[in-house]
């Protein structure tokens, strides 16, 4: 019996044009009403996370930043946080003003963002999307350890070979992880979506063996592995399908919401 299920966002609950299907999201109102657990477990800060919360159903608290945010989704109290150390930001946006490289900061405060995006010359404070002001000095502006960057490509063909750079320039002091196309993720070490996914189900009392993480990208590896049951969407990347006990159909054919039905609904 699976009692706590952790869900990737991007590629598994929706596209990677933000879409959700009817089907998953009845799967997810579902296993909720049948008292499991349901969660999102993603890369994604919480302030990209706001726009997703009033068409998904969730009733444990969210692992967000990869691993390094946990909170709740609708009163916001933070149960675990590890930002990004405030030097190596500051070393990422002088990366991104040298070589012009696109990049996202989740600031702390959970609502704005720093961010320099593909196209753009200079970087931008931004809430929900819209920008509040540009931002002459970012380094200034990160006064405060962002919760997590995101660096983005300028193309997907371009993908490979930022991953590589950022490989070059981080070192050991964090990994660059392709999370969905054209976005890399840079995890300081120790952090995982699997660490925070333990620290979720010793809070509400579930046995490993009792969970299940369904994902799709590179970043959901720990996660696939450290659950009861594994699960990869039929869209995910080769290093999630082999970290995987079982495969679900790709998002384009309900992936989820068949996952969802056949190991927790039971039907």
């Amino acid at each position: 019996m699976y009692r706590l299920i952790f869900c990737d966002l991007d590629g598994t609950v929706a596209d990677f044009d933000g879409e959700i299907d009817s089907a998953t999201q009845r799967a997810m109102k579902a296993v909720a009403a049948s008292g499991a657990y349901i969660t999102l477990s993603t890369g994604r800060g919480y302030q990209l996370l706001k726009p997703y919360l009033d068409r998904v159903t969730v009733n444990a608290p969210l692992v967000c930043c990869n691993g390094g945010l946990i909170v709740e989704a609708f009163t916001r109290k933070i149960h675990y946080v590890s930002p990004l150390p405030l030097p190596l930001a500051h070393d990422l946006v002088r990366l991104s003003q040298r070589e012009g490289l696109a990049m996202w900061f989740y600031l702390h405060d959970m609502d704005t963002m720093l961010e320099k995006r593909v196209g753009e010359d200079s970087y931008a404070l931004r809430r929900d999307g819209a920008i509040i002001r540009p931002v002459i000095d970012p380094l200034a502006e990160l006064a405060s350890a962002p919760h997590k960057v995101v660096v983005e490509a300028s193309s997907e063909s371009m993908t490979d070979m930022v991953l590589e750079r950022m490989r070059r320039f981080l070192g050991e002091r964090a990994r660059p992880v392709s999370s969905q196309p054209r976005r890399i993720d840079v995890i300081v070490p120790g952090l995982s979506k699997a660490g925070a996914m333990s620290w979720v189900a010793d809070y509400l009392g579930i046995p490993r063996e009792e969970t299940i993480g369904i994902g799709d990208g590179d970043n959901d590896v720990e996660m696939l592995r450290w659950a009861g049951l594994g699960i990869a969407m039929g869209n995910a990347s080769q290093a999630a399908r082999e970290a995987a006990s079982w495969i679900a159909p790709c998002i384009d054919n309900h992936g989820l919401a068949i996952a969802l039905e056949r190991f927790v609904l039971n039907r």
